[in-house]
């Protein structure tokens, strides 16, 4: 800067350090002395006459007129406009910092001992990154998003995934469809048995009439019988229902159910009071499922195959309807002594399939003469069967003799043949008989 542009110092700015400005314009800061003047404002009498910085002590700071330009150059102008050196007014401590600060950098901007500040360099985008505006995919162009193929095993793995599904989703199909054409079957065959039991002229599927009454009882088992199996009139409905012939194929299953249910419960009516407590005691009578009651076995087909029924659930007697179960193999009574007491019914022989007897401490009179298909009997203590044996006895099937505390007396054709046979078991002690082959007696 020429000395020329240097800019006389005022009288208010003696005493103060100026610093040239390299600038075009004559900045200068006039620090203050310690101590300075307090001048008042000229202006207004209300003006504050020092202001308090962050420096803590109060700074003197004129007022300046707003209406008064200012001159960088000439400094303040007077009322007419005019303006001179010696009347300048001192710059603020605001600007002069400001100048101070100006200076200060440009200083130091030509300080070679300050070192440069290095430029920042961005690092090169690889041109796969960059994403033209023009096209807007949706998938990302990065090395890192890119979707890798499936590899062999992978691939695999997703066909038997696929393959499990199909066949799941296949079975879940078929399992509906079954099940739907067993519930229709199920429910067409339920309707059309209760409209031919219902109907009262209407023939089976075979042709086969039925009476109104017959038909009456079959619903009453079906409808009635489950909820009151006492209130049941097999008195009435057991002739009935077992004349329905095999061939009424539509009804014939639950005639049977019916005739067996009535042969079981004719015993549960002959047993007393405390024979009926007992046989209740066991399940008796409380529904018609008989195959769940105790001391009945059934076979596959849903017949009374078995029957075994001990003190004091037994009958008083044998009663005729217990010969209905047709189907049955094995009977076994044991008694009290007294029950159950009387003869064997009529229709005893009806037990065409028996093949096992065994009768034991009974009050039963003789055996009746039906008993040709018995391939096991046993007789113990039964004082009123009698020392004879039935003439069957010796031309039947017999395998297994068991006759103990008990009279017996056999009659040369029933020695002949019984006592020369090999029989399986065989055991007459306590019966009175001397010798009989292999049998033991005592």
């Amino acid at each position: 800067m020429s000395r020329a542009h240097r800019r006389p110092l005022t009288p208010s700015s003696q005493g103060a350090s100026a610093f040239p400005s390299k600038f075009k314009e004559h900045l200068s800061i006039a620090v203050p002395r310690a101590d300075p003047p307090i001048e008042r404002s000229r202006f207004s009498p209300d003006s504050p006459t020092s202001r308090a910085f962050s420096i803590g002590r109060p700074t003197p700071l004129k007022s300046l007129p707003r209406s008064r330009p200012i001159d960088p150059e000439k400094g303040f102008a007077g009322k007419n406009g005019s303006s001179s050196q010696g009347a300048r007014a001192q710059p603020s401590v605001g600007e002069r910092f400001g100048h101070l600060f100006v200076d200060l950098r440009g200083s130091r901007k030509d300080d070679p001992s300050v070192p440069p500040i290095a430029p920042v360099v961005l690092p090169k985008i690889p041109e796969t990154w960059r994403v033209p505006l023009d096209d807007r995919k949706p998938e990302a162009l990065c090395p890192c998003h890119a979707k890798r193929p499936p590899t062999r095993m992978e691939r695999r793995y997703h066909r038997v995934i696929l393959s499990a599904l199909v066949v799941f989703l296949l079975y879940l199909f078929v399992n509906v469809i079954v099940l739907n054409v067993r519930s229709f079957a199920s429910s067409y065959m339920a309707g059309f048995r209760s409209s031919t039991v219902s109907s009262s002229s209407a023939p089976t599927m075979t042709g086969v009439m039925l009476s109104a009454d017959t038909q009456r009882c079959i619903t009453q088992y079906s409808l009635n019988a489950p909820a009151d199996p006492k209130g049941y009139p097999c008195s009435s409905c057991l002739p009935l229902l077992v004349a329905v012939p095999p061939n009424a194929t539509a009804v014939y299953a639950v005639a049977r159910d019916g005739t067996q249910f009535c042969g079981l419960r004719s015993i549960w009516e002959a047993a007393g009071q405390q024979g009926e407590a007992a046989l209740e005691a066991g399940g008796w009578v409380k529904d018609v499922k008989f195959c769940a009651w105790n001391g009945v076995r059934c076979d596959g087909a849903g017949r009374v195959s078995s029957l075994q029924l001990t003190s004091p659930a037994i009958p008083a007697s044998l009663p005729a309807q217990f010969t209905n179960l047709t189907e049955l193999e094995s009977l076994e009574i044991v008694g009290d002594g007294t029950s159950p007491a009387g003869s064997f019914p009529t229709s005893f022989g009806d037990l065409t399939k028996l093949t096992t007897l065994h009768f034991e401490n009974t009050a039963l009179g003789a055996l009746p003469d039906t008993l040709q298909t018995l391939s096991a009997l046993t007789l113990v203590r039964n004082a009123q069967v009698g020392p004879s044996l039935p003439p069957s006895i010796a031309s039947g099937a017999l395998r297994s003799l068991i006759v103990n505390n008990e009279p017996l007396t056999l009659s040369a054709t029933q020695s002949a043949a019984l006592c020369s046979k090999q029989l399986q078991n065989c055991d007459l002690r306590g019966s009175g008989s001397q010798a009989c082959g292999a049998c033991l007696v005592g």
